[in-house]
């Protein structure tokens, strides 16, 4: 059994962005082919072994006839339907794939050609065009002028016919255009020798014919050298190329830039990512000969910062730090040849190199993952590109001269975090993730590529390169295993469990506060005793209290009933609420010991630990963008961990870290004396302890402030700035009052009193500042500013976020 495959001679694509119409030369039967449209079989309906093919589009007449039976590039000309306008377009004829013979691509003419025809006569004008063309074929060429040229039909002769302007067409002389030659004046039956001179020289890959006057044979070589290479000439009018610049003409940009920031906010808005390059230097270089183009990258550091909230690995990625701060992180290099064309791209050189032994670090915390998950949902595509393509995609063929990527290594380190992933979005999986996600340090190697004359396809080329890099990763199996996270993947599982358990006990506040603690990272076995004991108390305390409350609050909402369903919840709570602050207590005492097993194993490997650039912008309550401030981002890392008791005052077991980071947003905060902070938010206004410290500098981004007190806007009468009783005469106010609705359960009186600065006008500046901040968010607050509200984006549930600003601690 015999199998034949017929295929179609030719596939047509239109890639001209316009329509146009197909027909064979001696036929009526026309072809429409749309730029949206896919590659077209065009149907030959001629008996004849030579067809020709002729092309118009609307507001044109036909094309010259042309032939599609060799490969090449041509242009094929049209004048408009009232004389007065030309088009040009180019017309690729390539061997064709596996679906056809040939591939025909429709073009507008480019800005480069193979040919560049110019007329340095002093008077004469000329026309020119391949020989054999109809009478519509001529080009016009003013004295001191060029164009570019393309061969109008490939299966023609491929000859240039040139006559004098105003002469007849039969005294026209013919040329080889692609011999590097001075064609000598000739001589007519009269006698009398042509008055033009052709002489074609070869300008890089450029082909240019010059026409020139004939010269009398008394001058000498050189003089003729001179006067045919001595005018400037400017481009024609109907050039559809370049003029005849020099091509070689060199152009150097460098861009040095001593740091970079990019910093990348989210539809919230919150700063999501920080992006941030040192010692960067961009250059691109041209006219090198032969059509030589490079483009050079350097940078001496690169790191990308996780900037939201409680994440246990804020440096998402970056090198390692190496005691050669000189050398450089990374080096790419470039180099592109130009060839006038859209499908072949010519690349002599590439090349990505990177220090010898140097690691990059990549970690993630799994909450970012779904952050940028959620941004890219809400990036609206479509309003800067069209759904509709105006063109079919091009797959070039790209040729490679040298490739030489060095060896790249990382260190993959994974953290998950089942609290704040979305619900479901793993499925079955999301157990296993759980389980087995945890990583550190994982080692990767990509190995080192050197290839030399590597010629391709785009798609090809791309695919064997991630084929390449899944043989490395699948290379190296005992490596991969290494960095599994043991200790992390336990703790994951025993918080999973304690999460289920404590589902079951059907108590909202538990299983929020839970939730909240639960996000917050856990850095040495100080952090245990807090949090895994708090969560231990906090479970049987509950659990105990239940039995008593839960009954109680039932019948208050609905009676007999009620009561009946409230002893059955505090029942159950009594037995799962312990049970789930067992597994707490053992998931945090897990993940303190990987915590603590890590900072011993960067203390032995001398690494340093990873510290963002800068900590997160501040976004104030209007939602805008502001420029960075320090001095706000760090009142907003202040607000961010802030913990406050629930029973016992300043040394209670059931604080809760972080207890407004996800229902306020940060407008100002003030250092007061004897290590106070007054904080003011969209919602509230507090008064906070520093941590006693007497080893380091108080870092905002680290130690947790306690909460003295917090007011609401809704509970504030209003309030006046007064004097204290050691101010000096005629000073400015030191103290502020606020005068509260209702007494506070720790206070005889309803107001409370803030200590500013003596002798400075802290006090009026707090005042201003609060009083601004009231009117805005207050309960007579401007209904039209409330539209700024948006959900704060690390909330556990849906709360509002009103914040845009930006912050920092001196």
């Amino acid at each position: 059994m015999q199998v034949v495959n017929f295929l179609p001679r030719a596939l047509f694509i239109n890639r001209t962005g316009r329509s146009i119409i197909l027909s064979e030369y001696h036929s009526e039967v026309e072809e429409h082919l749309h730029p949206t449209d896919p590659p077209k079989v065009f149907q030959w309906r001629s008996e004849f072994g030579n067809e020709f093919l002729k092309l118009r589009m609307e507001g044109y007449k036909w094309s010259t006839p042309f032939s599609i039976d060799a490969n090449g590039v041509m242009c094929v000309l049209m004048n408009s339907v009232t004389g007065n306008d030309q088009v040009f377009v180019r017309v690729n004829v390539r061997s064709g794939t596996k679906s056809s013979r040939y591939e025909v691509v429709f073009q507008l003419a480019c800005w480069s050609s193979p040919y560049r025809v110019e007329n340095r006569s002093m008077f004469l004008p000329v026309r020119f065009r391949q020989v054999g063309g109809d009478d519509y074929a001529w080009r016009s060429l003013p004295p001191n002028s060029s164009a570019s040229f393309f061969w109008e039909d490939l299966g023609r002769r491929r000859l240039l016919e040139v006559l004098v302007d105003g002469t007849d067409a039969t005294s026209s002389m013919t040329y080889d255009i692609d011999a590097i030659m001075d064609h000598q004046p000739l001589a007519t039956s009269s006698g009398l020798k042509k008055a033009l001179r052709i002489t074609v020289v070869k300008e890089g890959k450029l082909h240019v014919t010059q026409i020139s006057d004939w010269l009398p044979e008394n001058r000498t070589r050189g003089q003729i050298t001179e006067r045919l290479l001595s005018p400037i000439f400017q481009p024609s009018e109907v050039d559809c190329g370049q003029s005849s610049q020099d091509l070689d003409s060199e152009f150097h940009v460098t861009l040095e830039l001593t740091e970079l920031g990019i910093s990348i906010i989210d539809h919230m808005p919150e700063e999501v990512l920080y992006l941030s390059v040192q010692q960067l230097l961009l250059a691109y270089s041209s006219g090198m000969g032969s059509g030589i183009n490079r483009f050079k990258v350097r940078m001496h550091w690169i790191q990308v910062d996780n900037q939201l909230p409680f994440v246990s690995m804020p440096v998402l990625f970056c090198p390692q730090k190496t005691d050669n701060q000189s050398d450089h992180v990374l080096k790419f290099s470039m180099t592109m040849q130009t060839n006038n064309s859209l499908d072949f791209c010519v690349y002599p050189y590439i090349g990505v190199q990177v220090p010898e032994n140097c690691v990059f670090f990549v970690n993630i915390h799994e909450p970012i993952i779904w952050r940028l998950h959620e941004m890219v949902q809400h990036l609206k595509i479509d309003r800067i590109s069209t759904s509709q393509p105006s063109a079919v995609s091009i797959d070039p063929i790209l040729k490679i001269g040298l490739l030489n990527i060095s060896e790249v290594r990382f260190r993959v380190s994974m953290a998950m975090s089942p609290t704040q992933r979305p619900r479901g979005v793993l499925g079955f999986w999301s157990s296993l993730m759980t389980a087995l996600g945890n990583m550190e340090h994982m080692p990767v190697r990509i190995a080192q590529r050197y290839r030399e004359e590597l010629c391709m396809r785009q798609s090809a080329l791309m695919n064997s390169a991630i084929s390449n890099i899944q043989k490395d990763l699948l290379s190296q199996p005992l490596q991969l295993l290494s960095g599994v996270d043991i200790l992390g993947n336990a703790s994951s599982a025993l918080s999973n469990m304690s999460k289920g358990i404590a589902a079951l006990s059907m108590d909202k506040k538990f299983i929020q506060g839970r939730m909240r603690q639960d996000s917050k990272g856990v850095e040495d076995f100080g952090d245990v005793i807090r949090d895994g004991g708090g969560a231990l108390a906090k479970g049987i305390f509950r659990g105990v209290t239940g039995i008593l409350t839960k009954p109680i609050e039932g019948a208050k909402s609905s009676g007999v009933e009620g009561f009946v369903q409230g002893v059955g919840k505090g029942l159950i709570g009594a037995a799962a609420q312990p049970v789930s602050g067992v597994l707490d207590l053992l998931s945090k005492t897990t993940e303190g010991a990987n915590a603590v097993k890590l900072k011993i194993s960067s203390a032995i490997m001398a690494e340093e630990q990873l510290l963002r650039r800068r900590l997160p912008r501040a976004i104030g309550g209007d939602s805008l963008i502001y420029p960075y401030d320090e001095y706000k981002a760090a009142g907003q890392a202040v607000l961010q961990l802030a913990e406050s008791g629930t029973f016992l005052g300043q040394v209670d077991l059931f604080k809760v870290r972080g207890k407004f980071a996800s229902t306020d947003a940060y407008e100002d905060h003030f250092i007061l004396p004897k290590g106070k902070i007054l904080l003011v938010t969209h919602r509230r206004v507090s008064l906070l302890q520093v941590p006693m410290m007497t080893q380091r500098k108080f870092n905002p981004a680290k130690d947790l402030c306690s909460v003295i007190w917090d007011v609401l806007w809704d509970d504030l009468v209003t309030l006046e700035t007064t004097h204290g009783k050691k101010d000096a005469p005629g000073s400015l106010p030191s103290k502020l009052i606020l005068y509260l609705k209702a007494k506070p359960a720790n206070s005889r009186e309803a107001v409370h009193l803030i200590k500013c600065n003596r002798g400075s006008d802290q006090a009026t500046i707090i005042y201003s500042s609060i009083d601004k901040v009231y009117r805005t968010y207050g309960p007579n607050a401007i209904k039209e500013l409330l539209r700024w509200k948006v959900p704060k984006p690390y909330a556990p549930r849906n709360t509002n976020r009103h914040t845009v600003q930006d912050l920092s601690f001196a």
